[in-house]
């Protein structure tokens, strides 16, 4: 499917919940294909609930809840302790290395 879609050399690529059903070897394949996608020039637009999808490649962050924008702006500001423990109205830790960023319920971090 990701193939088709390249096929016409599109501008913008929209992916929503693109790994939904893959198992971890296939989810990894598929978000390294992606990163090369947007280091080849293609602007991405990812939609998902896992953090951890959020290729390094990926600058800006938008945060929804309720379906309003609860926070936007360059990935460093926005992935925050402060700002997913609201997104998730529980107390959340956030790590990062190598570009990505991971969440877990529990103190802040």
């Amino acid at each position: 499917l990701l193939a088709r879609a390249l096929v016409t050399a599109p501008r913008v690529l929209v992916l929503d919940e693109p790994t939904t059903g893959l198992d971890l070897v296939a989810r990894h394949g598929f978000m390294e294909r992606v990163r090369q996608i947007a280091r080849d020039g293609t602007t991405l637009i990812l939609i998902t609930h896992h953090i951890e999808e959020i290729v390094p490649e990926i600058s800006r962050v938008i945060l929804l809840r309720d379906g309003r924008i609860l926070t936007a702006g360059p990935k460093q500001s926005v992935m925050t302790s402060e700002h997913l423990s609201t997104l998730f109205n529980a107390p959340v830790a956030i790590d990062s290395a190598d570009g990505y960023y991971y969440a877990r319920p529990g103190a802040r971090g």
